[in-house]
Order: structure tokens, then sequence, then C-alpha cells
């Protein structure tokens, strides 16, 4: 098992948190957000958090057109989505919030209880249905993650055709599906987009994990996991160590870790090994 870690260290003096501050943490984000009307949202595991398991960072989600609305931003500016994060940035920093953008993030230090946390803001088009694509139902134990499950989801798409479509499709995690020769958006309805790569009888649901995906496609599923198994980027990703649920489990390793070290160090000087 391990900690879960969606992201890099920006700050200094960020600790890993438990996943039971994270509605404190977006307390304190949406706060400041609510005076331009959009909602920012939390994806990955931060979706469905889950008390006792162990987070680096906190990935959120807020939708581009609410905010170029509110900051009077022209949407056909080519610098409109660049634009909108430094105003997003400098709305934080108004606020007393230590914040950084790199690239499509904008990143935000809270302060929950006696620590702190970073909080990874991605600005992105239509952002609440984006939002949903990025809220998974993994189970307990699972080896595998949300990874997982887009690349699984982007594999049905590219193996499927209908007449509209005869070159199949394409996901994307932040617009939907589309014709994999057009790029045109063909759903972002999940319902709709699980009948299309699965089955008739297919809903949503269905598509929140590997483990549900390969249970709704019912005799293909184990060859087509069998299939993904064979992809050497699907198996670096999957979970392969125990995973520490709790803080405590983290320190009592690092712990053991550490006296481990300091025993080969007295070993060594000892001469114990020297021949």
């Amino acid at each position: 098992m391990t900690i879960l870690k969606e992201g890099g260290n920006i700050f200094s003096g960020t600790t890993d948190f438990d996943h039971k501050l994270i509605p404190d943490m977006m307390k304190q984000i949406n706060s400041v957000a609510k005076q331009t009307g959009a909602k920012i949202l939390p994806i990955g595991s931060g979706a469905t958090p889950t008390p006792g398991k162990i987070s680096g960072d906190l990935d959120m989600i807020v939708d581009a057109g609410t905010l170029k609305k509110h900051f009077k931003i022209d949407p056909a500016d080519k610098k409109a989505n660049v634009q909108v994060k430094v105003e997003l940035e400098n709305m934080f920093k108004a606020a007393g919030f230590e914040t950084r953008k790199s690239g499509q993030i904008v990143h935000v230090k809270t302060n929950v209880g006696d620590s702190a946390q970073q909080i990874d803001i991605m600005v992105v088009d239509d952002g609440e249905t984006a939002q949903k694509f990025h809220v998974h139902d993994i189970p307990k134990n699972s080896p595998y993650k949300g990874v997982h499950k887009q690349m699984a989801i982007a594999a049905l798409s590219k193996a499927t055709t209908t007449a509209e479509h005869p070159d199949g499709f394409k996901w994307s995690p932040y617009k939907g599906l589309v014709d994999r020769t057009s790029n045109e958006l063909v759903s972002n309805n999940l319902d709709e987009v699980a009948k299309m790569l699965i089955g008739p009888n297919a809903k949503a649901a269905d598509l929140g994990s590997v483990e549900s995906i390969v249970k709704a496609m019912g005799a293909d599923g184990e060859q087509f996991l069998a299939n993904m198994e064979q992809n050497n980027a699907w198996v670096s990703k999957k979970i392969a160590v125990e995973e520490i649920t709790t803080l405590e489990d983290k320190q009592l390793n690092r712990i053991k870790q550490l006296s481990g070290n300091m025993l080969n160090s007295v070993v060594m000087s000892s001469g114990a090994f020297n021949r």
C-alpha cells in the first residue's frame, strides 16, 4: 500500500495530511472562490475522501468560463487561459494565502490545525463536467488507481467503432468522448459514454473503476484486463507495496528505516565487515 501522492511539493512547510482534513481545506479555498461564482471541486482520491488515508496534496478543478466572466476576460483572447490563472493566483494572494502558478495549475497553501497543506487547482473549460470524469469508485485494496481507469476508458474508446464513427473514438479526461478523426465532442454524459463503450445496459457507475469496467464487460472483461496488463505503463503505475493508511504508520515506518540505517552505520564503523 502507498501514500497517495498526486503531485510534487511546491511550498516549504507543507505536510502529508489525513483525508479527514479535506472538508476544512476545501472550505478555506471556496471561501475565497465564492466571490467569483465558481465552485472549486475536488478530483481523484480527494473527491471521495477516506478518513485515515494520507495524501501529499489535494487536486481540485475549477471552470475556466466562470472565472473569465468574473474577471472580465475575453474568452476569444488567445491568452485568456493564461490571464485567468494569473487573476486566480492574485485573488488568493490578496486573501492572504501563499500561492504559486505553474503551467495549468494554481497552487495554494492551506493551514488546517497545526499543519499546512498543498492544494493544486486546475483551470479547465467546462470544469464542473470535467470534474465528474475524475471522481473514482475504487474498491478497497485495489491495485489500480484513477489513472488506470482513465487508461481503460481510453483503450475502450480506441477499440470501439460505429457507423457514424468508423475510426473509433478518443477519450479526453477533461472533455469527454470525441471522434478519433475530427476531434469533435461526441458525448460528455457518462451514462451515454458507458453505453457506447461497454453496452446498452451499462451506466455511469460502471466507469468508476477498473474492476467495475471489467465486471460490466461480462465475458470480455477478463481478456480486456489481461491485454491491459501487457502495457508497461499500466503495470508501472500499479500499487505494488502495502499501503500506509495513517500518519502514525508513516512515522513508524520512517523510524524503522532510520533505525536500520543507524544500525548499518554502527556495524560498518565497528569494522565487522573489514577484511
